[in-house]
């Protein structure tokens, strides 16, 4: 059984893997478009694709049993 110091740290990496995907959710919806305002389609494609990366490499790094 883990101890309560790491089991914190791993929900703190899922949450924010889990944030990080709704990022990129309103991003690839452009509901963001009303917070942010992009120069160049091509920066909010690669804002999403990042999201979305930092998304699930959290998700990973949470739930590893490393």
């Amino acid at each position: 059984m883990k101890n309560l110091k790491q089991l914190a740290q791993d929900s703190m990496f899922i949450l924010g893997g889990l944030f990080a995907l709704y990022i990129a959710y309103i991003t690839g919806t452009g509901e963001i478009l009303n917070y942010i305002h992009f120069a160049d389609p091509l920066n909010e494609m690669f804002f999403c694709i990042a999201s979305l990366s930092m998304g699930i490499g959290c998700i990973i790094a949470g739930f590893s049993k490393a």
